[in-house]
Order: structure tokens, then C-alpha cells, then sequence
């Protein structure tokens, strides 16, 4: 099909994206705030001129199934998706970052911690920015920025792959953290070891951090007692400032609120780490936008130690 008449199948790309995303033509109309029958045709008509079909509709089936021939339009799809949000933002950024949208991707604990202070700065700058902050874990943020969704991301522990990009990186140190009361707050630096017989706070074994925590403590032949564990590290924190536990912790906080809460560096780290990092996906053409924010991770990055 000559580009020009794909081009007059905008509608109809429209619609498949989000039926393909929701998995059914009932949802997707409701999101489109359409009628079922309106989006079943725009997917017909864009399979007649595609001559594919993009799904497959066996009987028995839970939800939409893409076909082959989908999986690759959606993906191009998210391509096209982006250019045109890129477009629109530089459109609306001849008048510079006034009116442009910023897309951003996060872990937790940065999201509270770390990224205050940055939007606030950015707001102040530029007032009428508009900001979509989506908060995940590192995989679901890689994921959403290939679809898409997201322009930019911060976050630890991104994977080594060619399709991303990384724009800025801090290297952590790791730490005990304990309530300002508690005897280790005293210390400057300790050794595993002398958390023998703690109370302990855990992260979740969702993530990557309580495996590697633990291994650490075996290998050391250290007996903690867990008393919590979550998958928030802003709840943990809460919890070691109340005085609930110990835990352990990679990098210091760079938050506008410090926490009462003690550092105690490990003499010697007992895990390998990764640094915090800022990320793109390579190959799109960035928004000034995130150029904006990127530069506000460098700077900050290089005011801070692990």
C-alpha cells in the first residue's frame, strides 16, 4: 500500500492499537468512547486494504489474539505513535518548553525521593510544561518506553541492550540504614557481620535486592530476624524510621525531606551493583522535553557521590 494511502487509515491504526493494547473491541470502543460496530469496521477495512488479518478471532478464545502480521503492524505502530507525539511537541516547542510534554518513566523510591525537586525546578522554569510520570519497576519502564509510552527513564539496574541509551549514570554505595536511635546509628561504617541478631526489614521477593541480600547474609553466615517485608521501598524507610528494623539499602536518598534515618556504609560491599541511570530508548529523535529533563539528571548527578 503507497504510503499516502496508509496515511488515510489513521483512523483505522487508531483503533487497532487500542484494541490490540485492550484486548477486546468492546473495551476499545468504550476508551474511544465509540460503538463496538464502528471499531469492528475500521479493523475490517484496515485488514481489506492491509489484505491480512491482524487478529485472530477463534471461537473459545479469551480476548483478541494479534496474528503475526499484527504483532509487527503494532509494533510499527508504536514507532509511528512516537514520531507523531515528537511532532506535536516540537510543533508546540517553536515557542520553546512552554508548551511542550514531558514523558517520563521512574522507579518508586526515585519518584518520591528524587524527582521533586527536579519537577519543581523544571515547573518553576518552565510553567506550562505538562508532565506524565508513569511509576514501575525497571522492566515494565523498559517496556512502556519500546512502546512507546514514555520518551524517558530513571530507574535502576536497566539491562545491557543495544536499543537503549544511557544518558547519565550514578554509581551507589550500600548502606545499613537504622532509625536515629538505634546503637548502629553511632557508627560510621560496619561490617555484616555485626547485623547479627537484627531486626531486619526485607525487600519483597519480587525484587532483585532481597535475593542478593540474602545470599549475601549466607555467605557471611549472618542470622537476621525478618520482621516486615514489601515491595515499597518507601514503606521500608517509614519502617526504619519508626524503629521497626534494620535494612539495607543501595545509594543515599536525594530527596527535598530528609528522613531520620542513619547511613552506615558496608566496608565492604557485598553484592556487585549497578548504577542509577537515566535512559532512552537509541534510534528516536529525543523531544526537548526530555533533552531538558536529561540535563537536569546530569547536573544533579555530578553534585552527588553514591
Amino acid at each position: 500500500m503507497p504510503p499516502s494511502m496508509l496515511l488515510g487509515r489513521l483512523p483505522g491504526l487508531r483503533h487497532f492499537i487500542e484494541v490490540a493494547q485492550l484486548g477486546s473491541f468492546r473495551a476499545a470502543a468504550d476508551r474511544l468512547h465509540v460503538a463496538p460496530s464502528a471499531v469492528s469496521k475500521q479493523i475490517k477495512n484496515l485488514e481489506l486494504a492491509l489484505d491480512v488479518e491482524l487478529f485472530r478471532r477463534d471461537r473459545g478464545r479469551a480476548g483478541l489474539e494479534l496474528t503475526e502480521a499484527g504483532e509487527i503492524l503494532l509494533y510499527r505502530c508504536a514507532s509511528v505513535v512516537n514520531e507523531l507525539t515528537i511532532a506535536r511537541d516540537e510543533i508546540d516547542q517553536l515557542q520553546g518548553l512552554q508548551r511542550g510534554h514531558l514523558r517520563l518513566g521512574v522507579n518508586e523510591v526515585l519518584a518520591s525521593d528524587l524527582l521533586p525537586g527536579i519537577l519543581r525546578d523544571m515547573t518553576y522554569n518552565h510553567p506550562g510544561l505538562k508532565f506524565t510520570i508513569i511509576v514501575e519497576n525497571t522492566q515494565d519502564i523498559v517496556k512502556r518506553m519500546r512502546d512507546g509510552d514514555i520518551d524517558i527513564a530513571l530507574g535502576y539496574n536497566f539491562p545491557s541492550s543495544e536499543d537503549l541509551e544511557t544518558l547519565a549514570t550514578l554509581q551507589r554505595r550500600t548502606y545499613v540504614i537504622a532509625a536515629l536511635d538505634h546503637p548502629l546509628a553511632k557508627l560510621r561504617k560496619i561490617s555484616l557481620t555485626e547485623l547479627e541478631g537484627e531486626k531486619f526489614i526485607f525487600p519483597d521477593h519480587s525484587i532483585q535486592l532481597r535475593q542478593m541480600i540474602e545470599d549475601a547474609l549466607v555467605r557471611n553466615g549472618v542470622t537476621v530476624r525478618e520482621v516486615m517485608a514489601t515491595n515499597s521501598f518507601t514503606l521500608l524507610r517509614q519502617m526504619v524510621e519508626a524503629g521497626v528494623g534494620t535494612s539495607i539499602v543501595i545509594g543515599r536518598f536525594l530527596q527535598l525531606r530528609r528522613e531520620k534515618i542513619a547511613f552506615i556504609e558496608l566496608e565492604t560491599p557485598p553484592f556487585e551493583t549497578k548504577p542509577m541511570s537515566c535512559v532512552r530508548l537509541a534510534g528516536r529523535t529525543p523531544t526537548t522535553s526530555s533533552e531538558a529533563f536529561a540535563a537536569s539528571i546530569k547536573t544533579l548527578f555530578a553534585q552527588y557521590g553514591g
